[in-house]
Formats: C-alpha cells, structure tokens, sequence
C-alpha cells in the first residue's frame, strides 16, 4: 500500500510540474516570481549583519544560465549537475529579472522541485539555495540540493520549513564547479563575465622593404662610349640595309645620343 501511494503520489508531483505557471514579464515592485509548483524566486532581506551586495544588477539570463549550469554536486558518491537542463532557463530568466530590481540590502532565495533522475517516474526533489552579487561574482549557497518532501507532502498536506543556506551555518552540501572560487563546501563565487578569448600572439610585422635605389649613370669610360658608337653604327646598316625606317632609325639613334 505505501509503495502504491508513492507511485500515485510521483505520478501526481509530475503533473504538477509539467504544468508550471506561465510566463510574464517582471513588475516594478516584484518580490516573488512563482514559476511552477514549489518552484520559485523571492526577494528577502539580507542575512543580518551582511556586507551590502552589489545590486541592483543587470545579468542577462544567457550568463546566469551558463553559470548555474556548470555547477555539480556530490549525491551518494556520484558528480551530477545541481539542476537539471530543463529547469534552468526558467531560473535564469527569473533570477535576470529579480536581480535588475534587488537593493544591496536584499539577497535572492530560490527552491526549485524538478524531477531529479531519468523517466516519468523520477522521484520530485527539490533545491534550496540563496543568491546574491558581490565583488563581479554571483555568490550561490546551497542548503539542500536534493530534499525529498513530497512524498509528505501529499500525505499530510504539509510542506517542511525550507532554508536556502547561510552565510554564517554552513550545509552538508559539496559543490563543485571548474574555475570556481570555493568559499566554502557549499557555497561557490560565480564568475559572472566570460573571460576574454585567448588571442594568438601575432608576430612583428616585416620591416618595410628599403626603396630600391635609383639607377645612376655608370662612369662615363672609354669602353662605354665605345658600345654606343657600335650601337649607332649597326642601328645605322639596319637602315641602309632597308631593316628598319627612317623614322624607326631616328627614334632609336635619339635614345642612344640621349644615353651619353
């Protein structure tokens, strides 16, 4: 009997979450963002006593994706993701949206229940976890990342007391993410700007080739001006010889006598 109520019971959790709540933009003012059951983003104040956060922030929903996508966790000995694929882009986009109208005296709490394994009858779990910008890195602490609640929740109709992490009480949560600052097992600093594109170094370009230098007349010697007059005289029997013109012979004889 119990294990036909947990069957119904995740069959039920399933319907519920592939009916989430449709999407609207952002209102001034806004505090929560309800996404689909037991799925959501809130404004609440900072933790006491916290350093204010760098917020409002402008983070596009393509960076706040890409940056929660890389995050993994350890469960029962094996490297998952923290969330699934399909949960994060709703996040991100609300997460974008709340963070353009956070103050510095507010942080981001989030849960998010999504079906956590593969098929239809993956069990709901839910992650917990409070977010917020600080020094050009979104801070995530993470203090459950697979509660398993809905099993009692269809039973009793009660849902437990979530927390979403703490800067001062540390969780059992190990985080990993690469190129990640660890501040803590579960708590990580998001780099929120793409680093730069490595770019080859690119080799000095060749020295300008020197201009070539103009030819200059040779020295005027015997032997120069004894070429010419051989010139003059077979450019001479070209013509008597009928080889050539008279206007061709003139030409060529003025750019021999032009050469001296």
């Amino acid at each position: 009997m119990a294990k036909t109520g947990r069957m119904l019971g995740t069959m039920m959790m399933a319907l519920v979450l592939a009916a989430g709540a449709p999407g609207r933009a952002a209102e001034p003012g806004q505090t929560k963002w309800d996404l689909a059951s037991f799925t959501w983003v809130q404004r609440v104040p900072a933790e006491r006593g916290a350093a204010a956060n760098a917020q409002p922030a402008s983070l596009a929903k393509e960076v706040l994706q890409a940056s929660l996508g890389s995050v993994r966790v350890s469960i029962d000995g094996q490297d998952e993701p923290l969330f699934s694929a399909d949960e994060l882009a709703p996040l991100a986009k609300a997460l974008s949206e709340a963070f353009s109208l956070a103050r510095p005296d507010e942080d981001l709490i989030l849960l998010s229940t999504n079906r956590r394994g593969h098929g239809f009858m993956a069990p709901a779990q839910g992650v917990t976890a409070r977010l917020f910008v600080r020094g050009g890195t979104l801070n995530l602490i993470v203090h459950d990342a697979r509660l398993d609640f809905m099993d009692r929740y269809f039973a009793e109709h009660t849902l437990p007391a979530f927390e979403y992490g703490s800067r001062t009480a540390s969780s059992t949560v190990n985080l990993q993410a690469p190129g990640v600052a660890h501040l803590r097992g579960d708590w990580l600093a998001l780099p929120l700007a793409a680093p730069a594109p490595a770019t080859a170094v690119q080799p000095p370009p060749p020295p300008a080739a020197a201009p070539a230098p103009e030819a200059t007349a040779g020295p005027r010697n015997a032997a120069f001006y004894e070429a010419q007059t051989q010139r003059l005289k077979a450019l001479k029997r070209l013509r008597d010889d009928n080889l050539i013109s008279e206007a061709e012979y003139q030409a060529k004889r003025e750019a021999i006598l032009k050469s001296f």
